[in-house]
């Protein structure tokens, strides 16, 4: 990163002679993305003479949050704690250990807008009175790869990734003939029921996927959902479909040894996917049901978001806003983008970025913003916030299992995720109400 880039946002940073007040800031990046960011982090303390903001790197995202709310009781915690979007709903209702971004952000720095960030991006780190929680940063969303090569073996057109899932379907009958098993996919609760919904404006739960608040139950056991399960257990059975665990690493390897020619994946992978793949990767849209939806609205973003933590000094948060300025700019945005694949969280990055022509060789980085942003946001598009949804969606993956190894019918398998998963949120919600 070129070390003007800081004046070029027009963030008017004077160095000091004195020493820096230092900013603790704790994260789970970890390789090349650990690199772009503590280089982002480097060039902000390089022009900020007032401050310096202190990388901790933890073990994972769970790890991270759980060891910040208990280094919160103590006493010793960071002044920036990143927390992962399934975490989102249970970090707001802890009252009193974070500082509302918006607020902070208002207090210190006349200007803040938070219209400039992507309205999917904002809407999901906003509570129900549309104050934003948190810093949104490393956002990403699914798209789809394929192997151009297997594609051209199967008298496929290697332009022409399939759009709607009979396409799909066609494709991976032409693919398996000469010896692919077609398709696979990571994150299958992800994928195939959260992004499965807001791509074709579905409830996933109630109350606007549980935005409006702690009553929300799950509800997408529904028949457009039972039917989509239902094609992926058929695609077993004939082998266009490989299940390959419910994280990252087996189906990205089952793509990369080119034993499956379609991978569905985030945007953010592709880079890895490039260094461990032998042939040319084409990148397209997420699949859609023609007959559920005339065609497909939005995707709901992963990722983290940075969370400001109460205990702190007004001059250690002015620190903390000076940073988040910096991170919210233009350039800073456009540069974290382009080197990671993660989603630009503010409309100048990204228009900033296809002004620059960065999008003609890197089609994947813009179809993940097109697939957040190209239509109209809806209560099913925003994404879920639900309590403890890290137990939820491991019980949801569990019976999505059950239905891929034929101990459960697709309707069987849906009907039980929706109702353990609503008896944790039952539970959470009990939690939370007495406490109130």
């Amino acid at each position: 990163m070129k070390r003007f880039l800081l004046s070029c946002c027009s963030l008017f940073i004077t160095a000091q002679s004195f020493a820096a007040t230092d900013i603790e800031l704790w994260h789970a990046f970890d390789g090349p993305l650990a690199e772009v960011f503590t280089e982002i982090v480097e060039d902000f303390n390089h022009h900020s003479g007032n401050y310096k903001i202190v990388l901790v790197k933890k073990e994972n995202y769970t790890k991270l949050y759980e060891q910040g709310i208990e280094a919160y009781k103590t006493g010793d915690h960071p002044h920036i704690l990143q927390i992962y979007e399934v975490a989102t709903l249970t970090a707001m209702m802890k009252e009193g250990v974070f500082k509302p971004v918006n607020d902070l952000m208002s207090s210190y720095h006349k200007k803040f807008d938070p219209d400039v960030y992507i309205d999917s991006v904002r809407s999901f780190y906003s509570n129900a009175d549309g104050i934003m929680m948190s810093l949104p940063w490393n956002a990403s969303t699914g798209i789809l790869f394929y192997n151009k090569k297997a594609f051209e073996d199967a008298g496929l057109d290697p332009d022409n990734p399939p759009k709607t899932w009979q396409d799909l379907e066609k494709f991976a009958v032409d693919l398996k003939k000469k010896g692919y098993k077609g398709y696979t996919t990571a994150w299958p609760a992800a994928y195939h029921l959260e992004h499965f919904c807001s791509w074709h404006n579905l409830p996933f739960a109630s109350e606007d996927n549980g935005f409006k608040g702690l009553s929300s139950r799950l509800i997408f056991n529904q028949d457009p959902e039972v039917f989509h399960l239902s094609k992926l257990v058929e695609w077993i059975d004939s082998g266009t479909f490989t299940y390959a665990g419910r994280f990252n690493t087996e189906p990205e390897k089952l793509f990369a040894d080119q034993k499956c020619a379609i991978l569905m994946q985030g945007a953010n992978r592709l880079p890895l996917l490039q260094k461990q793949a032998s042939f040319p990767i084409g990148v397209g849209f997420l699949p859609y049901w023609p007959q559920i939806a005339e065609k497909p609205y939005n995707l709901n973003i992963g990722g983290a978001s940075f969370w400001v933590m109460s205990g702190f000094s007004d001059e250690e948060y002015r620190g903390v806003v000076q940073f988040f300025e910096y991170l919210s700019a233009p350039a800073i945005q456009a540069f974290w983008h382009q080197k990671t694949g993660y989603l630009p969280i503010t409309d100048a990055a990204y228009y900033l970025t296809k002004k620059k022509g960065y999008y003609k060789d890197h089609p994947a980085a813009e179809i993940a913003v097109l697939s957040v942003m190209s239509s109209r946001v809806t209560p099913n598009t925003k994404g879920v916030r639900l309590g403890d949804y890290i137990q939820v969606r491991d019980l949801i993956i569990d019976n999505l299992e059950k239905a891929f190894n034929k101990e459960l019918s697709p309707k069987d398998a849906l009907d039980n995720a929706v109702q353990q998963g609503n008896s944790v949120l039952e539970a959470f919600e009990a939690q939370h109400t007495t406490a109130s």
